[in-house]
């Protein structure tokens, strides 16, 4: 499985509810699909950088926004989920941009089984002197 951050920028004007639902049916597709949800952060409103422009147009006519709530998942998936959930963001119309990063951990490193690559196992070589010899 591999770690992702989902950073995604919702309506500021969205309801509380939605987003809820929102989050409660992309946790039930990771969990379905045998991942894990390690957590999900709510940044707030914010200003967005640019004008973010709305597929359609909402109850009050306003399809640009200047503000924009932010919201963070953070899950261990395959990639086939983490494309499920893309397709959930993706239709949602209160969903503005998302974007999905692979996230970088400190037990990446640790997990690492080749040698060459893990600096914990290259640092106990080089301490014992065993890096030497190869």
């Amino acid at each position: 499985m591999v770690f992702y951050e989902c950073m995604m920028t919702a309506k500021n004007t969205s309801h509380y509810n939605i987003l809820t639902a929102l989050m409660k049916e992309v946790s039930l597709k990771i969990v379905n699909n045998g991942g894990i949800v390690r957590s999900i952060q709510n940044h707030g409103i914010r200003q967005v950088p640019h004008r973010f422009k709305a597929k359609y147009a909402d109850r009050e006519g306003n399809r640009y926004y200047e503000k924009g709530r932010f919201i963070s998942v953070f899950y261990d998936a395959n990639p086939n989920v983490m494309r499920q959930v893309e397709g959930i963001l993706n239709l949602n119309e209160e969903i503005l941009r998302n974007t999905h990063l692979r996230a970088t951990n400190k037990f990446m490193d640790v997990n690492n089984m080749r040698e060459n690559k893990n600096p914990y196992v290259q640092k106990i070589l080089a301490e014992t002197g065993e890096g030497a010899q190869k």
